[in-house]
C-alpha cells in the first residue's frame, strides 16, 4: 500500500515543506499578515442571538478593547485596540506586552477525554469563572467491557461549575468527537453547542432522537466566523479530514492564543471540500500562538496521507471492471467518499441501494444540507434490489468493522433480508480495521469468501484513505503554527511520545511539549509561562449500556468478567427459623464452571465446604451490621472463594443465597 501521494502534487508539496518560509510567503499576501498598527475592529456574532435558520447572522461591531470584563447578559462584544495601544500580548515573540487594563489570572486546559485514547474526546478551556469545552464525544467499547455500549467522558469537574460553560465548539461530525452529546448536555445544563453545517445536522439528528431538540440550543457556524464568550474570543480555519465542514479551533485569552486541530490531515485534492486554509492556519501563526494541541493518530506513520483523488480512482476502475454486483462498505460518514462512488455509479449506469441505518441517514442529512448531490432515480429502496439485474446494482452498506448485527455480517451469514451473497458478487471493503476489530472482520471476509464472494480490502489497492496527518502532515502543521508549547493529543502514550519528537524536531524544546493523562491539569499565566500542574480531576470511564443508556459500574463489569472466564456458582442454604440451623444439605448449582465428569466430585466438595463454613460463622461473635442474613452470605462467599482457588486454581463469581423458613 503507498505510503505517499503520486503525482505532481504531492512532489510540490514536499518542495514547499523544505522551502517553508518562501512558500508562506507566496501563499500568503502581505495585506492579510498582522502588522504593529492599529487592528480593525472585527465584529464578533452574539452568541445568543438567534440561530441561521431563523434570521441572517447581524454584526454588531462595539469600541471595546479585547478582553474588557463582559456582561454576561450579553457576550456579544467586540474586540478593537487603542490608536496608542502596544502590539498584541498574544504574539510571543513580543514577551513585555501585555494589557495592563485586565486582570491577570489563569488559563486551565484540562482534557476530559482523548488522550489515552482514540476516543471520548473532550478538552475543557477555563479563565476565572468562564469555561469553553471542544468536543464531546463518546468511545466504542474496549474488548473486554462485556455489554457495555459506549463509555463516556468523566463530567463530574464540569458538573460543579456549569454555570460558567458558555459553550461547546465541535471540530466536526465524528462520533468520538460529538457522540457523548445527548448524554452529556443535561447534566451541564444544556450550553449552546457551535458546530459547521454538516456537523450539526449529525448533533440535531441525534437530539431528535433523544428527544432534546426542543431543550438544547445549538449554533451553526461559518468558518469565518468568530465568537465572543467571557474571556475568551474563538475563531477557526478549515482542515480536512475524512468527513466535510472539519475545523480547527483558535481560542484567545489573555494567557494567550491556543490552537486546537481536532482531527486533520492535508490533502490537496480532497473528494467532497476545499483544501485546508493553509493562508489562515500561516496567519495565525505569525501572529504567535502559545499552545497547540494537535492530532497524533497516525505520528508513527511516514511520509504524507494518501489523498482521496487516489482513492477516487481505484474505485473508479473496480466498478468499470465489475461485472456483476458490487457491495461498497465504508463508514457512513466518509460523505465525500460516499459521493465518490455515486458519481462512478452514474457514469457506468449502476443503481444505489442503501443497507444499514446510519448509511441512510447520514446520506440523507448530508443530501438535505447539499453535500451529497445526486439526481433523483439514483438511490433506489433495497426492497426492490430484485428488479434490477446485478451488472446495475452497487449497495453501499454498514459493517466495515465486522460488528456482529451490522447489515455487511448479516449478509456474510446469510441472514440479511435482501441480499444473499453468491459467485460473481464482488464486496469492497472501503475501510481500514480500528485497533481491537480485526478479529471480528477477517471473520465477515471469510464468511463472505465462503460464498463466493471477491473481496477487496486495503491490503490489494487503495481502497480507503486515513483521515488522520502522517509525520510530514503533522511537521508542515507545527512549522505553521510554530507554538510556544504543545499538547499532543488523539491517540494512546506511544502515539503522543511519537508527536512529541516530532515537535522537537520543528524546534519546539522537549520540556515544553506536554504529555498528559486524562484529568490532569495545565496551567498558563499572562506572562506566557505554561506548566504541567499535580492537580489531577476525575476523569473515570463512564460505561453506558441498554436502551436506557444507564450508567453501569465497575463492580458489575467485575461481575461479568468472573463470569465470563469462570462460570458463575450458586450456593442455597435453607435455615430454620425455629432452630437457626440448617434444614437440609445446601444445594450447589453452577454454569461455565467444570465439565461435567468432575462436577458431582467438585459438587460434594464445595457442599462440605458451605457445611464447615455455616458452622464457624454460627460459633463466632456476632458482628455489627445488624443484617445477620447479609453477613452469612459475605462470610461464605469469601470462604468459597478461598476454597476454590486452593482446589481448583479458580475463581468464578460465588452467589450465595440464604433462605430463612
Amino acid at each position: 500500500m503507498s505510503q505517499s501521494n503520486p503525482g505532481g502534487e504531492e512532489s510540490d508539496f514536499k518542495q514547499k515543506l523544505n522551502n517553508l518560509d518562501q512558500w508562506l510567503k507566496n501563499i500568503v499576501q502581505p495585506s492579510s499578515l498582522p502588522k504593529n498598527n492599529p487592528a480593525t475592529p472585527t465584529p464578533v456574532p452574539d452568541p445568543k442571538a438567534p440561530t441561521s435558520s431563523q434570521q441572517p447572522n447581524a454584526l454588531q461591531p462595539k469600541n471595546k478593547r479585547p478582553f474588557n470584563k463582559v456582561n454576561k447578559n450579553s457576550m456579544n462584544t467586540n474586540t478593537s485596540v487603542a490608536p496608542n495601544a502596544k502590539p498584541s500580548f498574544f504574539n510571543r515573540r513580543e514577551k513585555n506586552a501585555k494589557p495592563a487594563f485586565f486582570k491577570k489570572g489563569k488559563l486551565r486546559i484540562i482534557p476530559l477525554g482523548g488522550l489515552e485514547e482514540v476516543g471520548k474526546n473532550m478538552m475543557v478551556f477555563e479563565y476565572d469563572k468562564d469555561i469553553i469545552i471542544v468536543d464531546m464525544g463518546f468511545q466504542f467499547p474496549e474488548e473486554d467491557m462485556l455489554g457495555i455500549d459506549y463509555v463516556l467522558p468523566d463530567v463530574s469537574y464540569l458538573m460543579e461549575r456549569k454555570q460558567n460553560i458558555r459553550g461547546v465548539f465541535l471540530t466536526h461530525g465524528h462520533l468520538d468527537h460529538i457522540g457523548g452529546i445527548p448524554y452529556l448536555l443535561p447534566r451541564l445544563g444544556f450550553p449552546m453547542v457551535y458546530g459547521a453545517p454538516l456537523t450539526m445536522g449529525f448533533v440535531k439528528k441525534q437530539l431528535e432522537e433523544f428527544r432534546l431538540n426542543a431543550l438544547a440550543r445549538t449554533r451553526v457556524f461559518d468558518p469565518k466566523e468568530k465568537f465572543r464568550l467571557g474571556a475568551f474570543e474563538v475563531s477557526f480555519f478549515r482542515v480536512n479530514h475524512s468527513i466535510p465542514d472539519a475545523v480547527a479551533v483558535v481560542i484567545d485569552c489573555p494567557a494567550g492564543r491556543i490552537v486546537h486541530t481536532g482531527d486533520f490531515k492535508f490533502d490537496f485534492s480532497p473528494a467532497d471540500q476545499r483544501p485546508a486554509d493553509f493562508q489562515e492556519i500561516a496567519t495565525v501563526g505569525k501572529k504567535g500562538v502559545m499552545v497547540l494541541v494537535s492530532d497524533s493518530t497516525n505520528s508513527l506513520e511516514p511520509g504524507q496521507t494518501t489523498s482521496e483523488k487516489v482513492i477516487a480512482e481505484n474505485l473508479d476502475d473496480i466498478i468499470r471492471k465489475a461485472t456483476g454486483r458490487l457491495i461498497i462498505t465504508s463508514f457512513s460518514s466518509l460523505i465525500g467518499r460516499l459521493q465518490q462512488i455515486m458519481d462512478s455509479s452514474m457514469k457506468y449506469r449502476r443503481k444505489i441501494f442503501l443497507s444499514g441505518r446510519s448509511m441512510a441517514t447520514n446520506i440523507k442529512i448530508a443530501q438535505q444540507l447539499g453535500y451529497i448531490k445526486v439526481p433523483r432515480g439514483v438511490i433506489i429502496d433495497i426492497r426492490d434490489l430484485k428488479r434490477f439485474p446485478d451488472d446495475e446494482i452497487i449497495i453501499l452498506t454498514t459493517g466495515s468493522q465486522g460488528e456482529d448485527i451490522s447489515a455487511l455480517a448479516r449478509m456474510a451469514m446469510d441472514t440479511h433480508l435482501q441480499v444473499k451473497i453468491g459467485k460473481g458478487d464482488t464486496v469492497v471493503l472501503s475501510s481500514s480495521p480500528i485497533i481491537g476489530n480485526e478479529g471480528a472482520i477477517n471473520k465477515v471476509i471469510n464468511n463472505l469468501c465462503q460464498r463466493g464472494a471477491k473481496v477487496i480490502t486495503n491490503n490489494e489497492i487503495d481502497v480507503h484513505t486515513s483521515g488522520h496527518a502522517k509525520q510530514e502532515d503533522l511537521k508542515l502543521m507545527i512549522k505553521l503554527i510554530s507554538p510556544k508549547y504543545m499538547i499532543p493529543a488523539h491517540g494512546d502514550l506511544y502515539m503522543r511520545m511519537a508527536h512529541r519528537d516530532l515537535a522537537v524536531l520543528c524546534d519546539v524544546p522537549e520540556k515544553n511539549v506536554f504529555l498528559l493523562d486524562n484529568g490532569a491539569v495545565v496551567e498558563g499565566d499572562t506572562n506566557g509561562e505554561y506548566q504541567k500542574t499535580k492537580e489531577k480531576v476525575p476523569a473515570e470511564y463512564i460505561m453506558v449500556e441498554g436502551p436506557e443508556k444507564s450508567q453501569v459500574e465497575g463492580s458489575v463489569l467485575m461481575d461479568r468478567h468472573l463470569m465470563s472466564e469462570n462460570g458463575v456458582l450458586i450456593v442455597t442454604l435453607v435455615i430454620s427459623k425455629a432452630t437457626g440451623l440448617l434444614s437440609q444439605k445446601p444445594e450447589v448449582v453452577s454454569r461455565g464452571f467444570v465439565f461435567m465428569d468432575t462436577s458431582k466430585q467438585v459438587s460434594e466438595k464445595v457442599v462440605q465446604e458451605v457445611e464447615k463454613s455455616f458452622q464457624q460463622f454460627i460459633q463466632k461473635p456476632t458482628g455489627n451490621s445488624g443484617d445477620k442474613r447479609k453477613d452469612l452470605e459475605h462470610h461464605i462467599h469469601h470462604s468459597l472463594d478461598r476454597f476454590l482457588v486452593r482446589l481448583l486454581d479458580k475463581r468464578p463469581m460465588v452467589m450465595p443465597v440464604v433462605i430463612v423458613q
